[in-house]
């Protein structure tokens, strides 16, 4: 018998350090997946601006990763069987790491689309790996002290890296943004290696079933289509771009293809009809319109500070981060007061009504000269809604869910998961965009000669420069607060779906 108290029994061989550990490596390698799809919104002007890419080119780097995250989440369950899911970990770090590298290092959308590509082939199953690993070391009393770790660590990662990233942009360029990600793996290399259990982790055959690569192909092609002309939804009208209409067809059918030969394969890879449950199905639905909505939010935002409130990108980095250690702090209230929650619909209401009102207040405070104390109150406010919104959707959304489907029921959830964030940053920036140039116009048409005479202002070049400067920055405000009014309406929309709906409970 070890002396020592054994804190996972199916691994008596951890130390109690070492499975604490263990539960913060896992939150810190899933940090790493959310880290790289975050900052493509929070980072998103100087990452535009450092490729000279306009904002419909800038879509690729979103969806190259996405579509790489949805493949390798398609072939997880194919890895861990062949190298079990510690290993899986350990390559897919290594080929992060050399994605992260390769972006660091591009000098145009192309190479930045095929180098993000990479990142999502070797980051975008890190959160689903993570997570079925814990299932499978674990028993049911033994996960909640993980997941206190777990939860520090992937809300830590992702929380402080856009002040980080700002820090570093300033003296180094956007790369570093890129770099930065590269020099989190040796790290977390470092700490698999300490705290993994060495022989854990490989899901039997029959988990798994078998591979169709037919089904697998449309997948992943079927996405690509689908996600890049919904993210130029501005342009879906049958008049405008008839050749988008006509992709959009083509990935809708290429996901039915694959629907239909999972649904008829004897020993499908990934069991939909194991999993495809109203309560499961409910909670999908609320997944897809939560990461949906925080894609739109933090591209949005940090627009908002950097381009219409004028604030640098150190300014904007440390209030974004500021936020999302309330994020920490209340996830681990959370979690140890969760034996008490009942209700939980009604705390997801809450969760979105809580987000409709941190939209309301900054598109309220978008107005030129604004200061930072005028909303750093919803972003701090912002910090309770994953509390509130995405951990109460994990906690109901798996209740039926047993245990031997729960690897394809967290691989299918983590797919939408990709699509709905990648959706969410590429519609907010081209709207933005969109909106932008509208209000521009709108504003350029109120001035003339006569106006300017009037205002007591000379047209000549200085003068010309300086009001040409106030007027983006009034068209990006002006973007900005019917954007967050969107948001706003739309997160309204979820509380009520939330409180009315009957399944997920």
């Amino acid at each position: 018998m070890p002396d020592y108290p054994v804190l996972l029994q199916s691994h008596p061989e951890c130390r109690p350090w070492q499975v604490r550990l263990f539960g913060l490596t896992l939150g810190l390698v899933t940090g790493a997946d959310f880290v790289a799809v975050n900052m493509m919104g929070v980072a998103g002007a100087a990452i535009q601006g450092g490729v000279a890419a306009a904002p419909q080119e800038y879509l690729w780097a979103l969806t190259s990763f996405a579509v790489g995250a949805v493949l390798v989440n398609l072939l997880l369950g194919r890895f861990a069987t062949l190298i079990s899911y510690r290993r899986y970990t350990e390559w897919s770090l290594l080929l992060f790491m050399i994605g992260s590298v390769a972006a660091a290092l591009s000098d145009g959308i192309v190479s930045l689309a095929l180098a993000r590509l990479l990142q999502g082939l070797g980051g975008g199953g890190l959160f689903t790996a993570s997570r079925i690993l814990l299932q499978l070391v674990a028993q049911p009393k033994e996960r909640k002290p993980l997941m206190y770790g777990f939860l520090l660590g992937l809300f830590s990662l992702s929380g402080i890296s856009p002040w980080l990233s700002a820090l570093l942009v300033e003296d180094w360029g956007w790369q570093a943004i890129f770099w930065l990600q590269a020099a989190f793996v040796p790290i977390l290399l470092l700490l698999v290696q300490l705290s993994y259990p060495r022989h854990a982790g490989v899901p039997t055959r029959q988990q798994v079933g078998q591979l169709d690569w037919l089904a697998v192909v449309a997948l992943g092609l079927g996405a690509l289509l689908v996600l890049h002309t919904l993210e130029d939804l501005r342009f879906l009208r049958f008049s405008a771009r008839p050749g988008m209409w006509l992709l959009l067809s083509a990935g809708l059918i290429m996901l039915l293809l694959a629907g239909w030969r999972l649904h008829v394969h004897p020993d499908p890879w990934l069991r939909l009809h194991a999993v495809l449950r109203r309560r499961y199905l409910m909670g999908l639905a609320f997944y897809a319109l939560y990461y949906l909505c925080n894609g739109i939010w933090s591209y949005l935002l940090s627009a908002l500070l950097q381009r219409g409130l004028g604030f640098d990108f150190v300014t904007t980095g440390s209030v974004i981060t500021l936020g999302s250690m309330v994020t920490v702090v209340m996830a681990l209230v959370y979690l140890y007061a969760s034996r008490w929650l009942t209700r939980r619909h009604h705390m997801l209401a809450i969760g979105f009504a809580m987000l409709t009102l941190c939209c309301l207040w900054l598109a309220h405070a978008s107005m030129p000269g604004a200061a930072l104390a005028s909303v750093l109150p919803a972003i701090l406010l912002h910090g309770l809604v994953p509390v509130l919104s995405v951990l109460q959707i994990a906690a109901m959304t798996y209740a039926e869910v047993q245990v031997e489907d729960f690897a394809h029921a967290y691989q299918l959830k983590n797919i939408l998961r990709e699509l709905a964030a990648a959706l969410g940053t590429g519609l907010a920036t081209l709207q933005l965009q969109a909106g932008e140039a509208e209000a521009r116009l709108a504003l350029l048409g109120r001035l003339d000669g006569v106006t300017l005479r009037q205002n007591g202002i000379l047209p000549d070049m200085a003068n010309l420069a300086a009001w040409s400067a106030r007027v983006s920055q009034q068209a990006v405000l002006i973007a900005c607060d019917h954007a967050f009014l969107a948001l706003g309406l739309l997160s309204g929309l979820a509380m009520l779906f939330a409180l009315l709906q009957r399944d997920l409970r």
